[in-house]
């Protein structure tokens, strides 16, 4: 396998940190999965740029702190490794979303 053919998936791609290593992984060759909590154009915009790199890419939604919406987005990744990578799979996991607690000091 090839640079070329390898697919990372990076939880939190759609912005900050995770947007830099999802664009960086593309630039290297990498395909991306991405995944986000609520900001989906910025997630499209994200797929539009790895595509303009010449890497593929999908974004998939994903609250991390769901657990039990895990078991879908299992299925989902799944799908989406057949229908838009011609695979059954991941190389990479990049595991930075998070969730946090807001409280004013």
């Amino acid at each position: 396998m090839t640079a070329s053919n390898k697919i990372a998936l990076v939880t939190g791609g759609s912005r900050g940190l995770g947007k830099d290593m999802a664009l960086n992984l593309a630039q290297k060759g990498l395909h991306v999965i991405l995944t986000y909590n609520s900001k989906k154009e910025e997630a499209l915009e994200v797929v539009r740029q790895i595509e303009a790199i010449g890497q593929k890419a999908a974004a998939l939604q994903l609250n991390v702190g769901e657990a039990s919406s895990f078991d879908a987005f299992i299925v989902q990744v799944q799908e989406v490794l057949k229908s838009h990578f011609n695979t059954e799979n991941l190389d990479f996991l990049i595991n930075n979303a998070g969730i946090g607690v807001y409280a004013a000091f």
